[in-house]
């Protein structure tokens, strides 16, 4: 017996309770409007070889002549602007040796942007001595 007036005690608690907690979230309650503003995050595109198919001979002829004076290894991170008119926007980060050399170099290439928008593109520079495989070569470059 006891039993069966838990459980009808129990039916008549649970529609209440309900009933208490549609009352909380009545309509009449507005939610505030809140509005975020800011720039939206550019995607940086690494395919650069695509869009500069030249890229690797014109680093290797405007660089070959720094790394025959200096000799200096490193590793260096470029990026740049890529639109209708061609490469902008052009910075490099590492390797100073080679700073001004790279920015000869990327006013050089010949790039095609496969978008009306401008594209950012960036890609490392890892400039190491040429190894005995490659005796021809004054420097190597590895473009990633």
């Amino acid at each position: 017996m006891h039993t069966k007036s838990l459980v009808q005690a129990l039916l008549v608690a649970i529609p209440m309770s309900l009933a208490g907690t549609f009352a909380l979230a009545s309509p009449q309650e507005e939610l505030k409007r809140v509005e975020v503003s800011g720039k939206q995050e550019a995607v940086v595109r690494t395919d650069v070889k695509a869009s500069c198919p030249s890229i690797t001979a014109v680093l290797q002829e405007k660089l070959s002549p720094i790394w025959g004076v200096h000799q200096e290894t490193g590793t260096f991170r470029v990026e740049f602007t890529l639109d209708s008119d061609g490469v902008h926007g052009i910075s490099s980060k590492g390797a100073n040796t080679y700073r001004d050399g790279i920015r000869k170099a990327m006013r050089d290439l010949d790039c095609k942007s496969d978008s009306s928008q401008p594209q950012n593109y960036a890609f490392n520079v890892h400039v190491v001595s040429p190894d005995s495989a490659h005796p021809g070569k004054q420097m190597a470059l590895l473009i990633d």
